[in-house]
């Protein structure tokens, strides 16, 4: 268990631009306007972590502020959020690495952000099209490469459109930026964690596929089924909505995570496919105050393609 180690241990890189050459430090972060903390059930540990379309509407030009827009190229043209900066979803991909879907390293990843203007204490909100998916992943890159200071719109372009807010086809053009990169490993599950965590009775599993996927009837790797002992929660069930999609309540989201066996204290390995759709019980654990889910990058990417690994079926863990 992890519970005994130093909660943060640091790799630490000096931030590229995209040309990479070095830059001096950023200049000091504004100060932080916050969204309203809601109350009741829908009061998360980390509100601030979770923005709504009215206070990015009334946050556009605020100084500092960077808005990633993950949808395609062709999306983004057609019209985006004012201000917001195109860096596609793929652009995140390590197109160099066997496994599929994993995560530009870090010299990549702050090449990529620190050239288009974001550095490592930017304040940052992440939209996609409305589905969360690709804000989360995001956002749980820059957390696990050292920004703190990021936030996902909820409801993504999708609501924004639909509650019909200005729209935009200028693409902003910021100075680049340092992205000095502090790796957080803790974030990160690793193969050989996960393995280990079949035999631990005090972490969890936990599988954010469909059940389709998860029992072995809808195979997307050279072997379908599940990682022995993962318990089966599709991402979609921390969410309301089909298009514009929001996250339920805090006692909501408590109670699924409940029902997986997962309290504050459980080391959680998160994974989906391509550690997409697990990023979202990444960042639902992060609202909730919970620091011990890690998203297994590799995912069942890795797993379901590897020889020597062991694979249940069925729709029983």
């Amino acid at each position: 268990m992890r519970n005994g180690l130093p909660r943060r241990r640091f790799l630490q890189l000096t931030g590229l631009t995209a040309g990479g050459a070095l830059l001096a430090s950023a200049c000091g972060q504004a100060t932080v306007q916050e969204a309203a903390e809601p109350e009741g059930p829908l009061a998360y540990a980390n509100p601030q972590l979770l923005v709504e379309t009215d206070w990015l509407a009334e946050n556009l030009n605020k100084d500092g502020l960077r808005i990633i827009d993950v949808r395609s190229a062709e999306d983004y043209a057609a019209g985006h959020v004012p201000n917001a900066i195109n860096l596609h979803s793929r652009t995140f991909i390590d197109p160099d690495n066997e496994v599929s879907g994993v995560l530009i390293p870090p010299e990549a990843f702050a090449a990529l952000v620190g050239g288009a203007g974001i550095g490592s204490d930017s304040e940052v909100v992440v939209y996609g099209s409305g589905n969360i998916l690709w804000a989360t992943r995001v956002f749980w890159a820059l957390e696990l490469y050292g920004n703190r200071n990021a936030k996902v719109l909820n409801g993504g372009f999708a609501k924004w459109a639909e509650e019909e807010r200005e729209l935009s086809t200028e693409v902003p053009s910021f100075p680049a930026a340092t992205f000095t990169v502090e790796f957080d490993p803790f974030l990160l599950g690793t193969f050989e964690e996960v393995q280990a965590a079949i035999e631990d009775d005090n972490a969890v599993i936990l599988d954010n596929r469909s059940p389709g996927e998860y029992a072995g009837r809808d195979v997307r790797a050279d072997r379908g089924g599940h990682i022995p002992g993962a318990i089966n929660q599709d991402w979609v069930v921390y969410l309301r909505g089909t298009d514009a999609r929001t996250f339920k309540t805090a006692d909501e989201l408590t109670e699924l995570f409940n029902a997986a066996g997962i309290t504050e204290d459980t080391t959680v390995y998160a994974h989906c496919q391509t550690a997409v759709r697990s990023s979202v019980a990444y960042f639902v654990a992060r609202l909730l105050g919970y620091n011990n889910v890690q998203n297994y990058d590799g995912a069942w990417a890795e797993w379901g393609n590897r020889e020597d690994t062991n694979i249940n079926t069925g729709s029983n863990p």
